[in-house]
């Protein structure tokens, strides 16, 4: 390994570093955060990408709603997605950046569709994330630079 990638490598592994110890200076659990917001209307759209989180908007409103890895992998198939259009909800959510929030409690009349546990699950898993692979580029650069005997 060159010096060059060296550094590079070093430089990534300490962005993530920062990345998951801002993570977890900033993640506040459920409880404590005040700045919660209680929304009331009907389902119009959910944004279902490939990989991570989906959101939803609601019907006469220009928020979208950031959701959880888990209901991506729940109601995010065709045949699931399409139950949820229309219906009426309730959704606690906290402004995170602009027009998007992030929600933490769906409810219907009839079921809870999204929990707190389950986004702090999501952020908790992610902060791991990045400490795991800034410790994973560490030590490849670490046995990478050993010397040979």
């Amino acid at each position: 390994m060159n010096k060059l990638t060296k550094i590079i490598s070093l430089a990534f592994a300490c962005l993530f570093l920062f990345i998951g110890i801002k993570s977890t200076l900033d993640t506040k659990p459920y409880a404590e955060l005040n700045d919660i917001k209680t929304f009331d209307g009907m389902i119009l759209k959910l944004h279902c990408p490939h990989k991570g989180a989906a959101a939803l908007s609601l019907e006469n409103s220009a928020l979208t709603f950031n959701l959880s890895v888990r209901f991506r992998a729940d109601y995010c198939r065709d045949d699931e997605s399409q139950t949820l259009l229309g219906k009426v909800v309730s959704l606690k959510a906290r402004q995170v950046n602009g027009d998007f929030y992030q929600a933490y409690e769906i409810k219907t009349p009839e079921q809870v569709i999204l929990t707190p546990e389950e986004i702090e699950a999501d952020q908790g898993s992610s902060t791991f994330g990045m400490f795991f692979l800034a410790l994973l580029i560490f030590a490849i650069v670490g046995y990478k630079s050993r010397k040979k005997t």
